[in-house]
């Protein structure tokens, strides 16, 4: 298990600096520290590969978040999301790249990524409903646009644009009666 871990996180690693497609066998298994062997007995391709990195992503992120009853879940999103940006640097969403390399070559792996944007939106929604008491979907999509424009303008402005989003995010939640 910890081999087929190991592999994951490199290719994570590698698939975020240097795109799916760009990225070799041979430096996914230098990255890992295994063999071509190694990595074909865990995941029988590179799609599978790919599924299992976008799931292990997903789940981590996922798990950083606090549940959405929580009234400091909105402002968690966006701390969650300038940390990954301090650690990893500020190059585009994943899920979007991933989307991006594989919309036109595997409907599958493009689906899983956009199924992340999907979940989030449900978060999010989950979120304000809560503060709320009711669902304010115009509100809700507002911080979804305000996170996914983060991740965007974290291209040029590094983890501030975390810091930014969330400010304006809190201002909304207050106009809008909602507290978080």
């Amino acid at each position: 298990m910890k081999k087929r871990n190991d592999i994951i996180q490199a290719a994570e690693r590698l698939f975020y600096t240097h795109g799916f497609h760009a990225t070799s066998t041979d430096q996914l298994c230098r990255e890992a520290g295994v063999s071509t062997r190694t990595l074909y007995h865990h995941f029988a391709s590179r799609e599978a590969l790919t599924a299992a990195v976008l799931s292990a992503r997903e789940q981590r992120f996922m798990a950083d978040l606090l549940p959405p009853q929580q009234p400091e879940a909105i402002a968690q999103l966006f701390v969650v999301l300038g940390d990954w940006t301090k650690a990893n640097g500020a190059r585009g969403c994943f899920f979007l790249k991933a989307w991006g390399e594989y919309a036109e070559r595997d409907s599958e792996l493009a689906a899983q990524a956009l199924a992340f944007r999907a979940t989030l939106r449900h978060y999010i929604t989950e979120c304000v409903t809560h503060l709320n008491g009711a669902e304010d979907r115009p509100l809700s999509d507002a911080i979804w646009i305000l996170f996914e424009g983060a991740i965007t303008t974290a291209l040029l402005t590094g983890p501030a644009a975390a810091r930014q989003a969330a400010q304006v995010a809190r201002q909304l939640l207050r106009q809008n009666g909602a507290t978080g």
